[in-house]
């Protein structure tokens, strides 16, 4: 009998598009991942490092929080258009979809992405590589942290906030990201618990959320890998 879901060893890196067919993988089972089923690093494509930029520096410039929402589109990842909340959260609202249509190339069919009712992508694809039925699936949020200026004039970033943590477990998905001077991103696992209501913004770090909570962090600087927290 063959393992459906690859087990990832420690020094294993590898990039979104091919841990997503697991994250799908998980998904159909109905189950989150267990710790050691998570890679050591994980690499994004630059279009994906664009977009995070730009939401760096716009908060970093105005204070306020933007959000993305992260699809997946029938083998495209797709990032929402920004979204501004106010100084102290951010609700982020899209939706996608895709369209087929003939194309005057023989052999292919023009596929279009659209991201809330606007056109976002045109590309011909491969007749015979079009799935039988369209895909489009959410995948994660993430959000923006704007900087802070500390007693000594230097700026620095929080953490995820408690309410973060809470809303990630409150709901089904198994990621969530922030992005503050770096890209920060959680996955839940197996051995998370369902609820955490008691928590509190003083008790939130990496090594809470890895020892307590058995969530994965993740962390990296951008255009680079993010890389899974340890705690000896």
């Amino acid at each position: 009998m063959f393992d459906l879901f690859k087990n990832f060893g420690s020094s294993d890196s590898i990039s979104f598009f091919k841990l997503y067919n697991n994250l799908r993988a998980w998904q159909d089972a109905g189950r989150f991942p267990a710790e050691y089923e998570l890679p050591e690093a994980i690499s994004f494509t630059e279009d994906f490092w664009k977009r995070v930029i730009k939401l760096y520096k716009y908060t970093r410039a105005d204070g306020f929080e933007r959000a993305i929402a992260v699809f997946w589109a029938d083998g495209d990842l797709i990032l929402s258009s920004d979204i501004m909340g106010n100084r102290k959260a951010v609700t982020p609202k899209s939706n996608v979809s895709v369209l087929y249509s003939a194309s005057r190339h023989k052999g292919y069919l023009r596929k279009e992405v659209f991201l809330n009712d606007k056109l976002y992508s045109r590309k011909d694809v491969y007749e015979k590589k079009v799935p039988r039925q369209i895909e489009v699936k959410y995948l994660f949020n993430m959000h923006t942290h704007p900087p802070h200026e500390g007693a000594d004039g230097q700026n620095f970033y929080t953490y995820f906030s408690a309410q973060d943590i809470k809303s990630l477990l409150a709901s089904k998905a198994v990621i969530t990201g922030m992005i503050g001077d770096k890209l920060n991103i959680l996955f839940r696992t197996s051995s998370t618990p369902s609820s955490a209501d008691q928590i509190t913004d003083q008790q939130i770090n990496m090594e809470f959320l890895v020892r307590e909570l058995h969530i994965a962090v993740y962390q990296g600087d951008f255009k680079s890998k993010v890389k899974r927290v340890t705690i000896n």
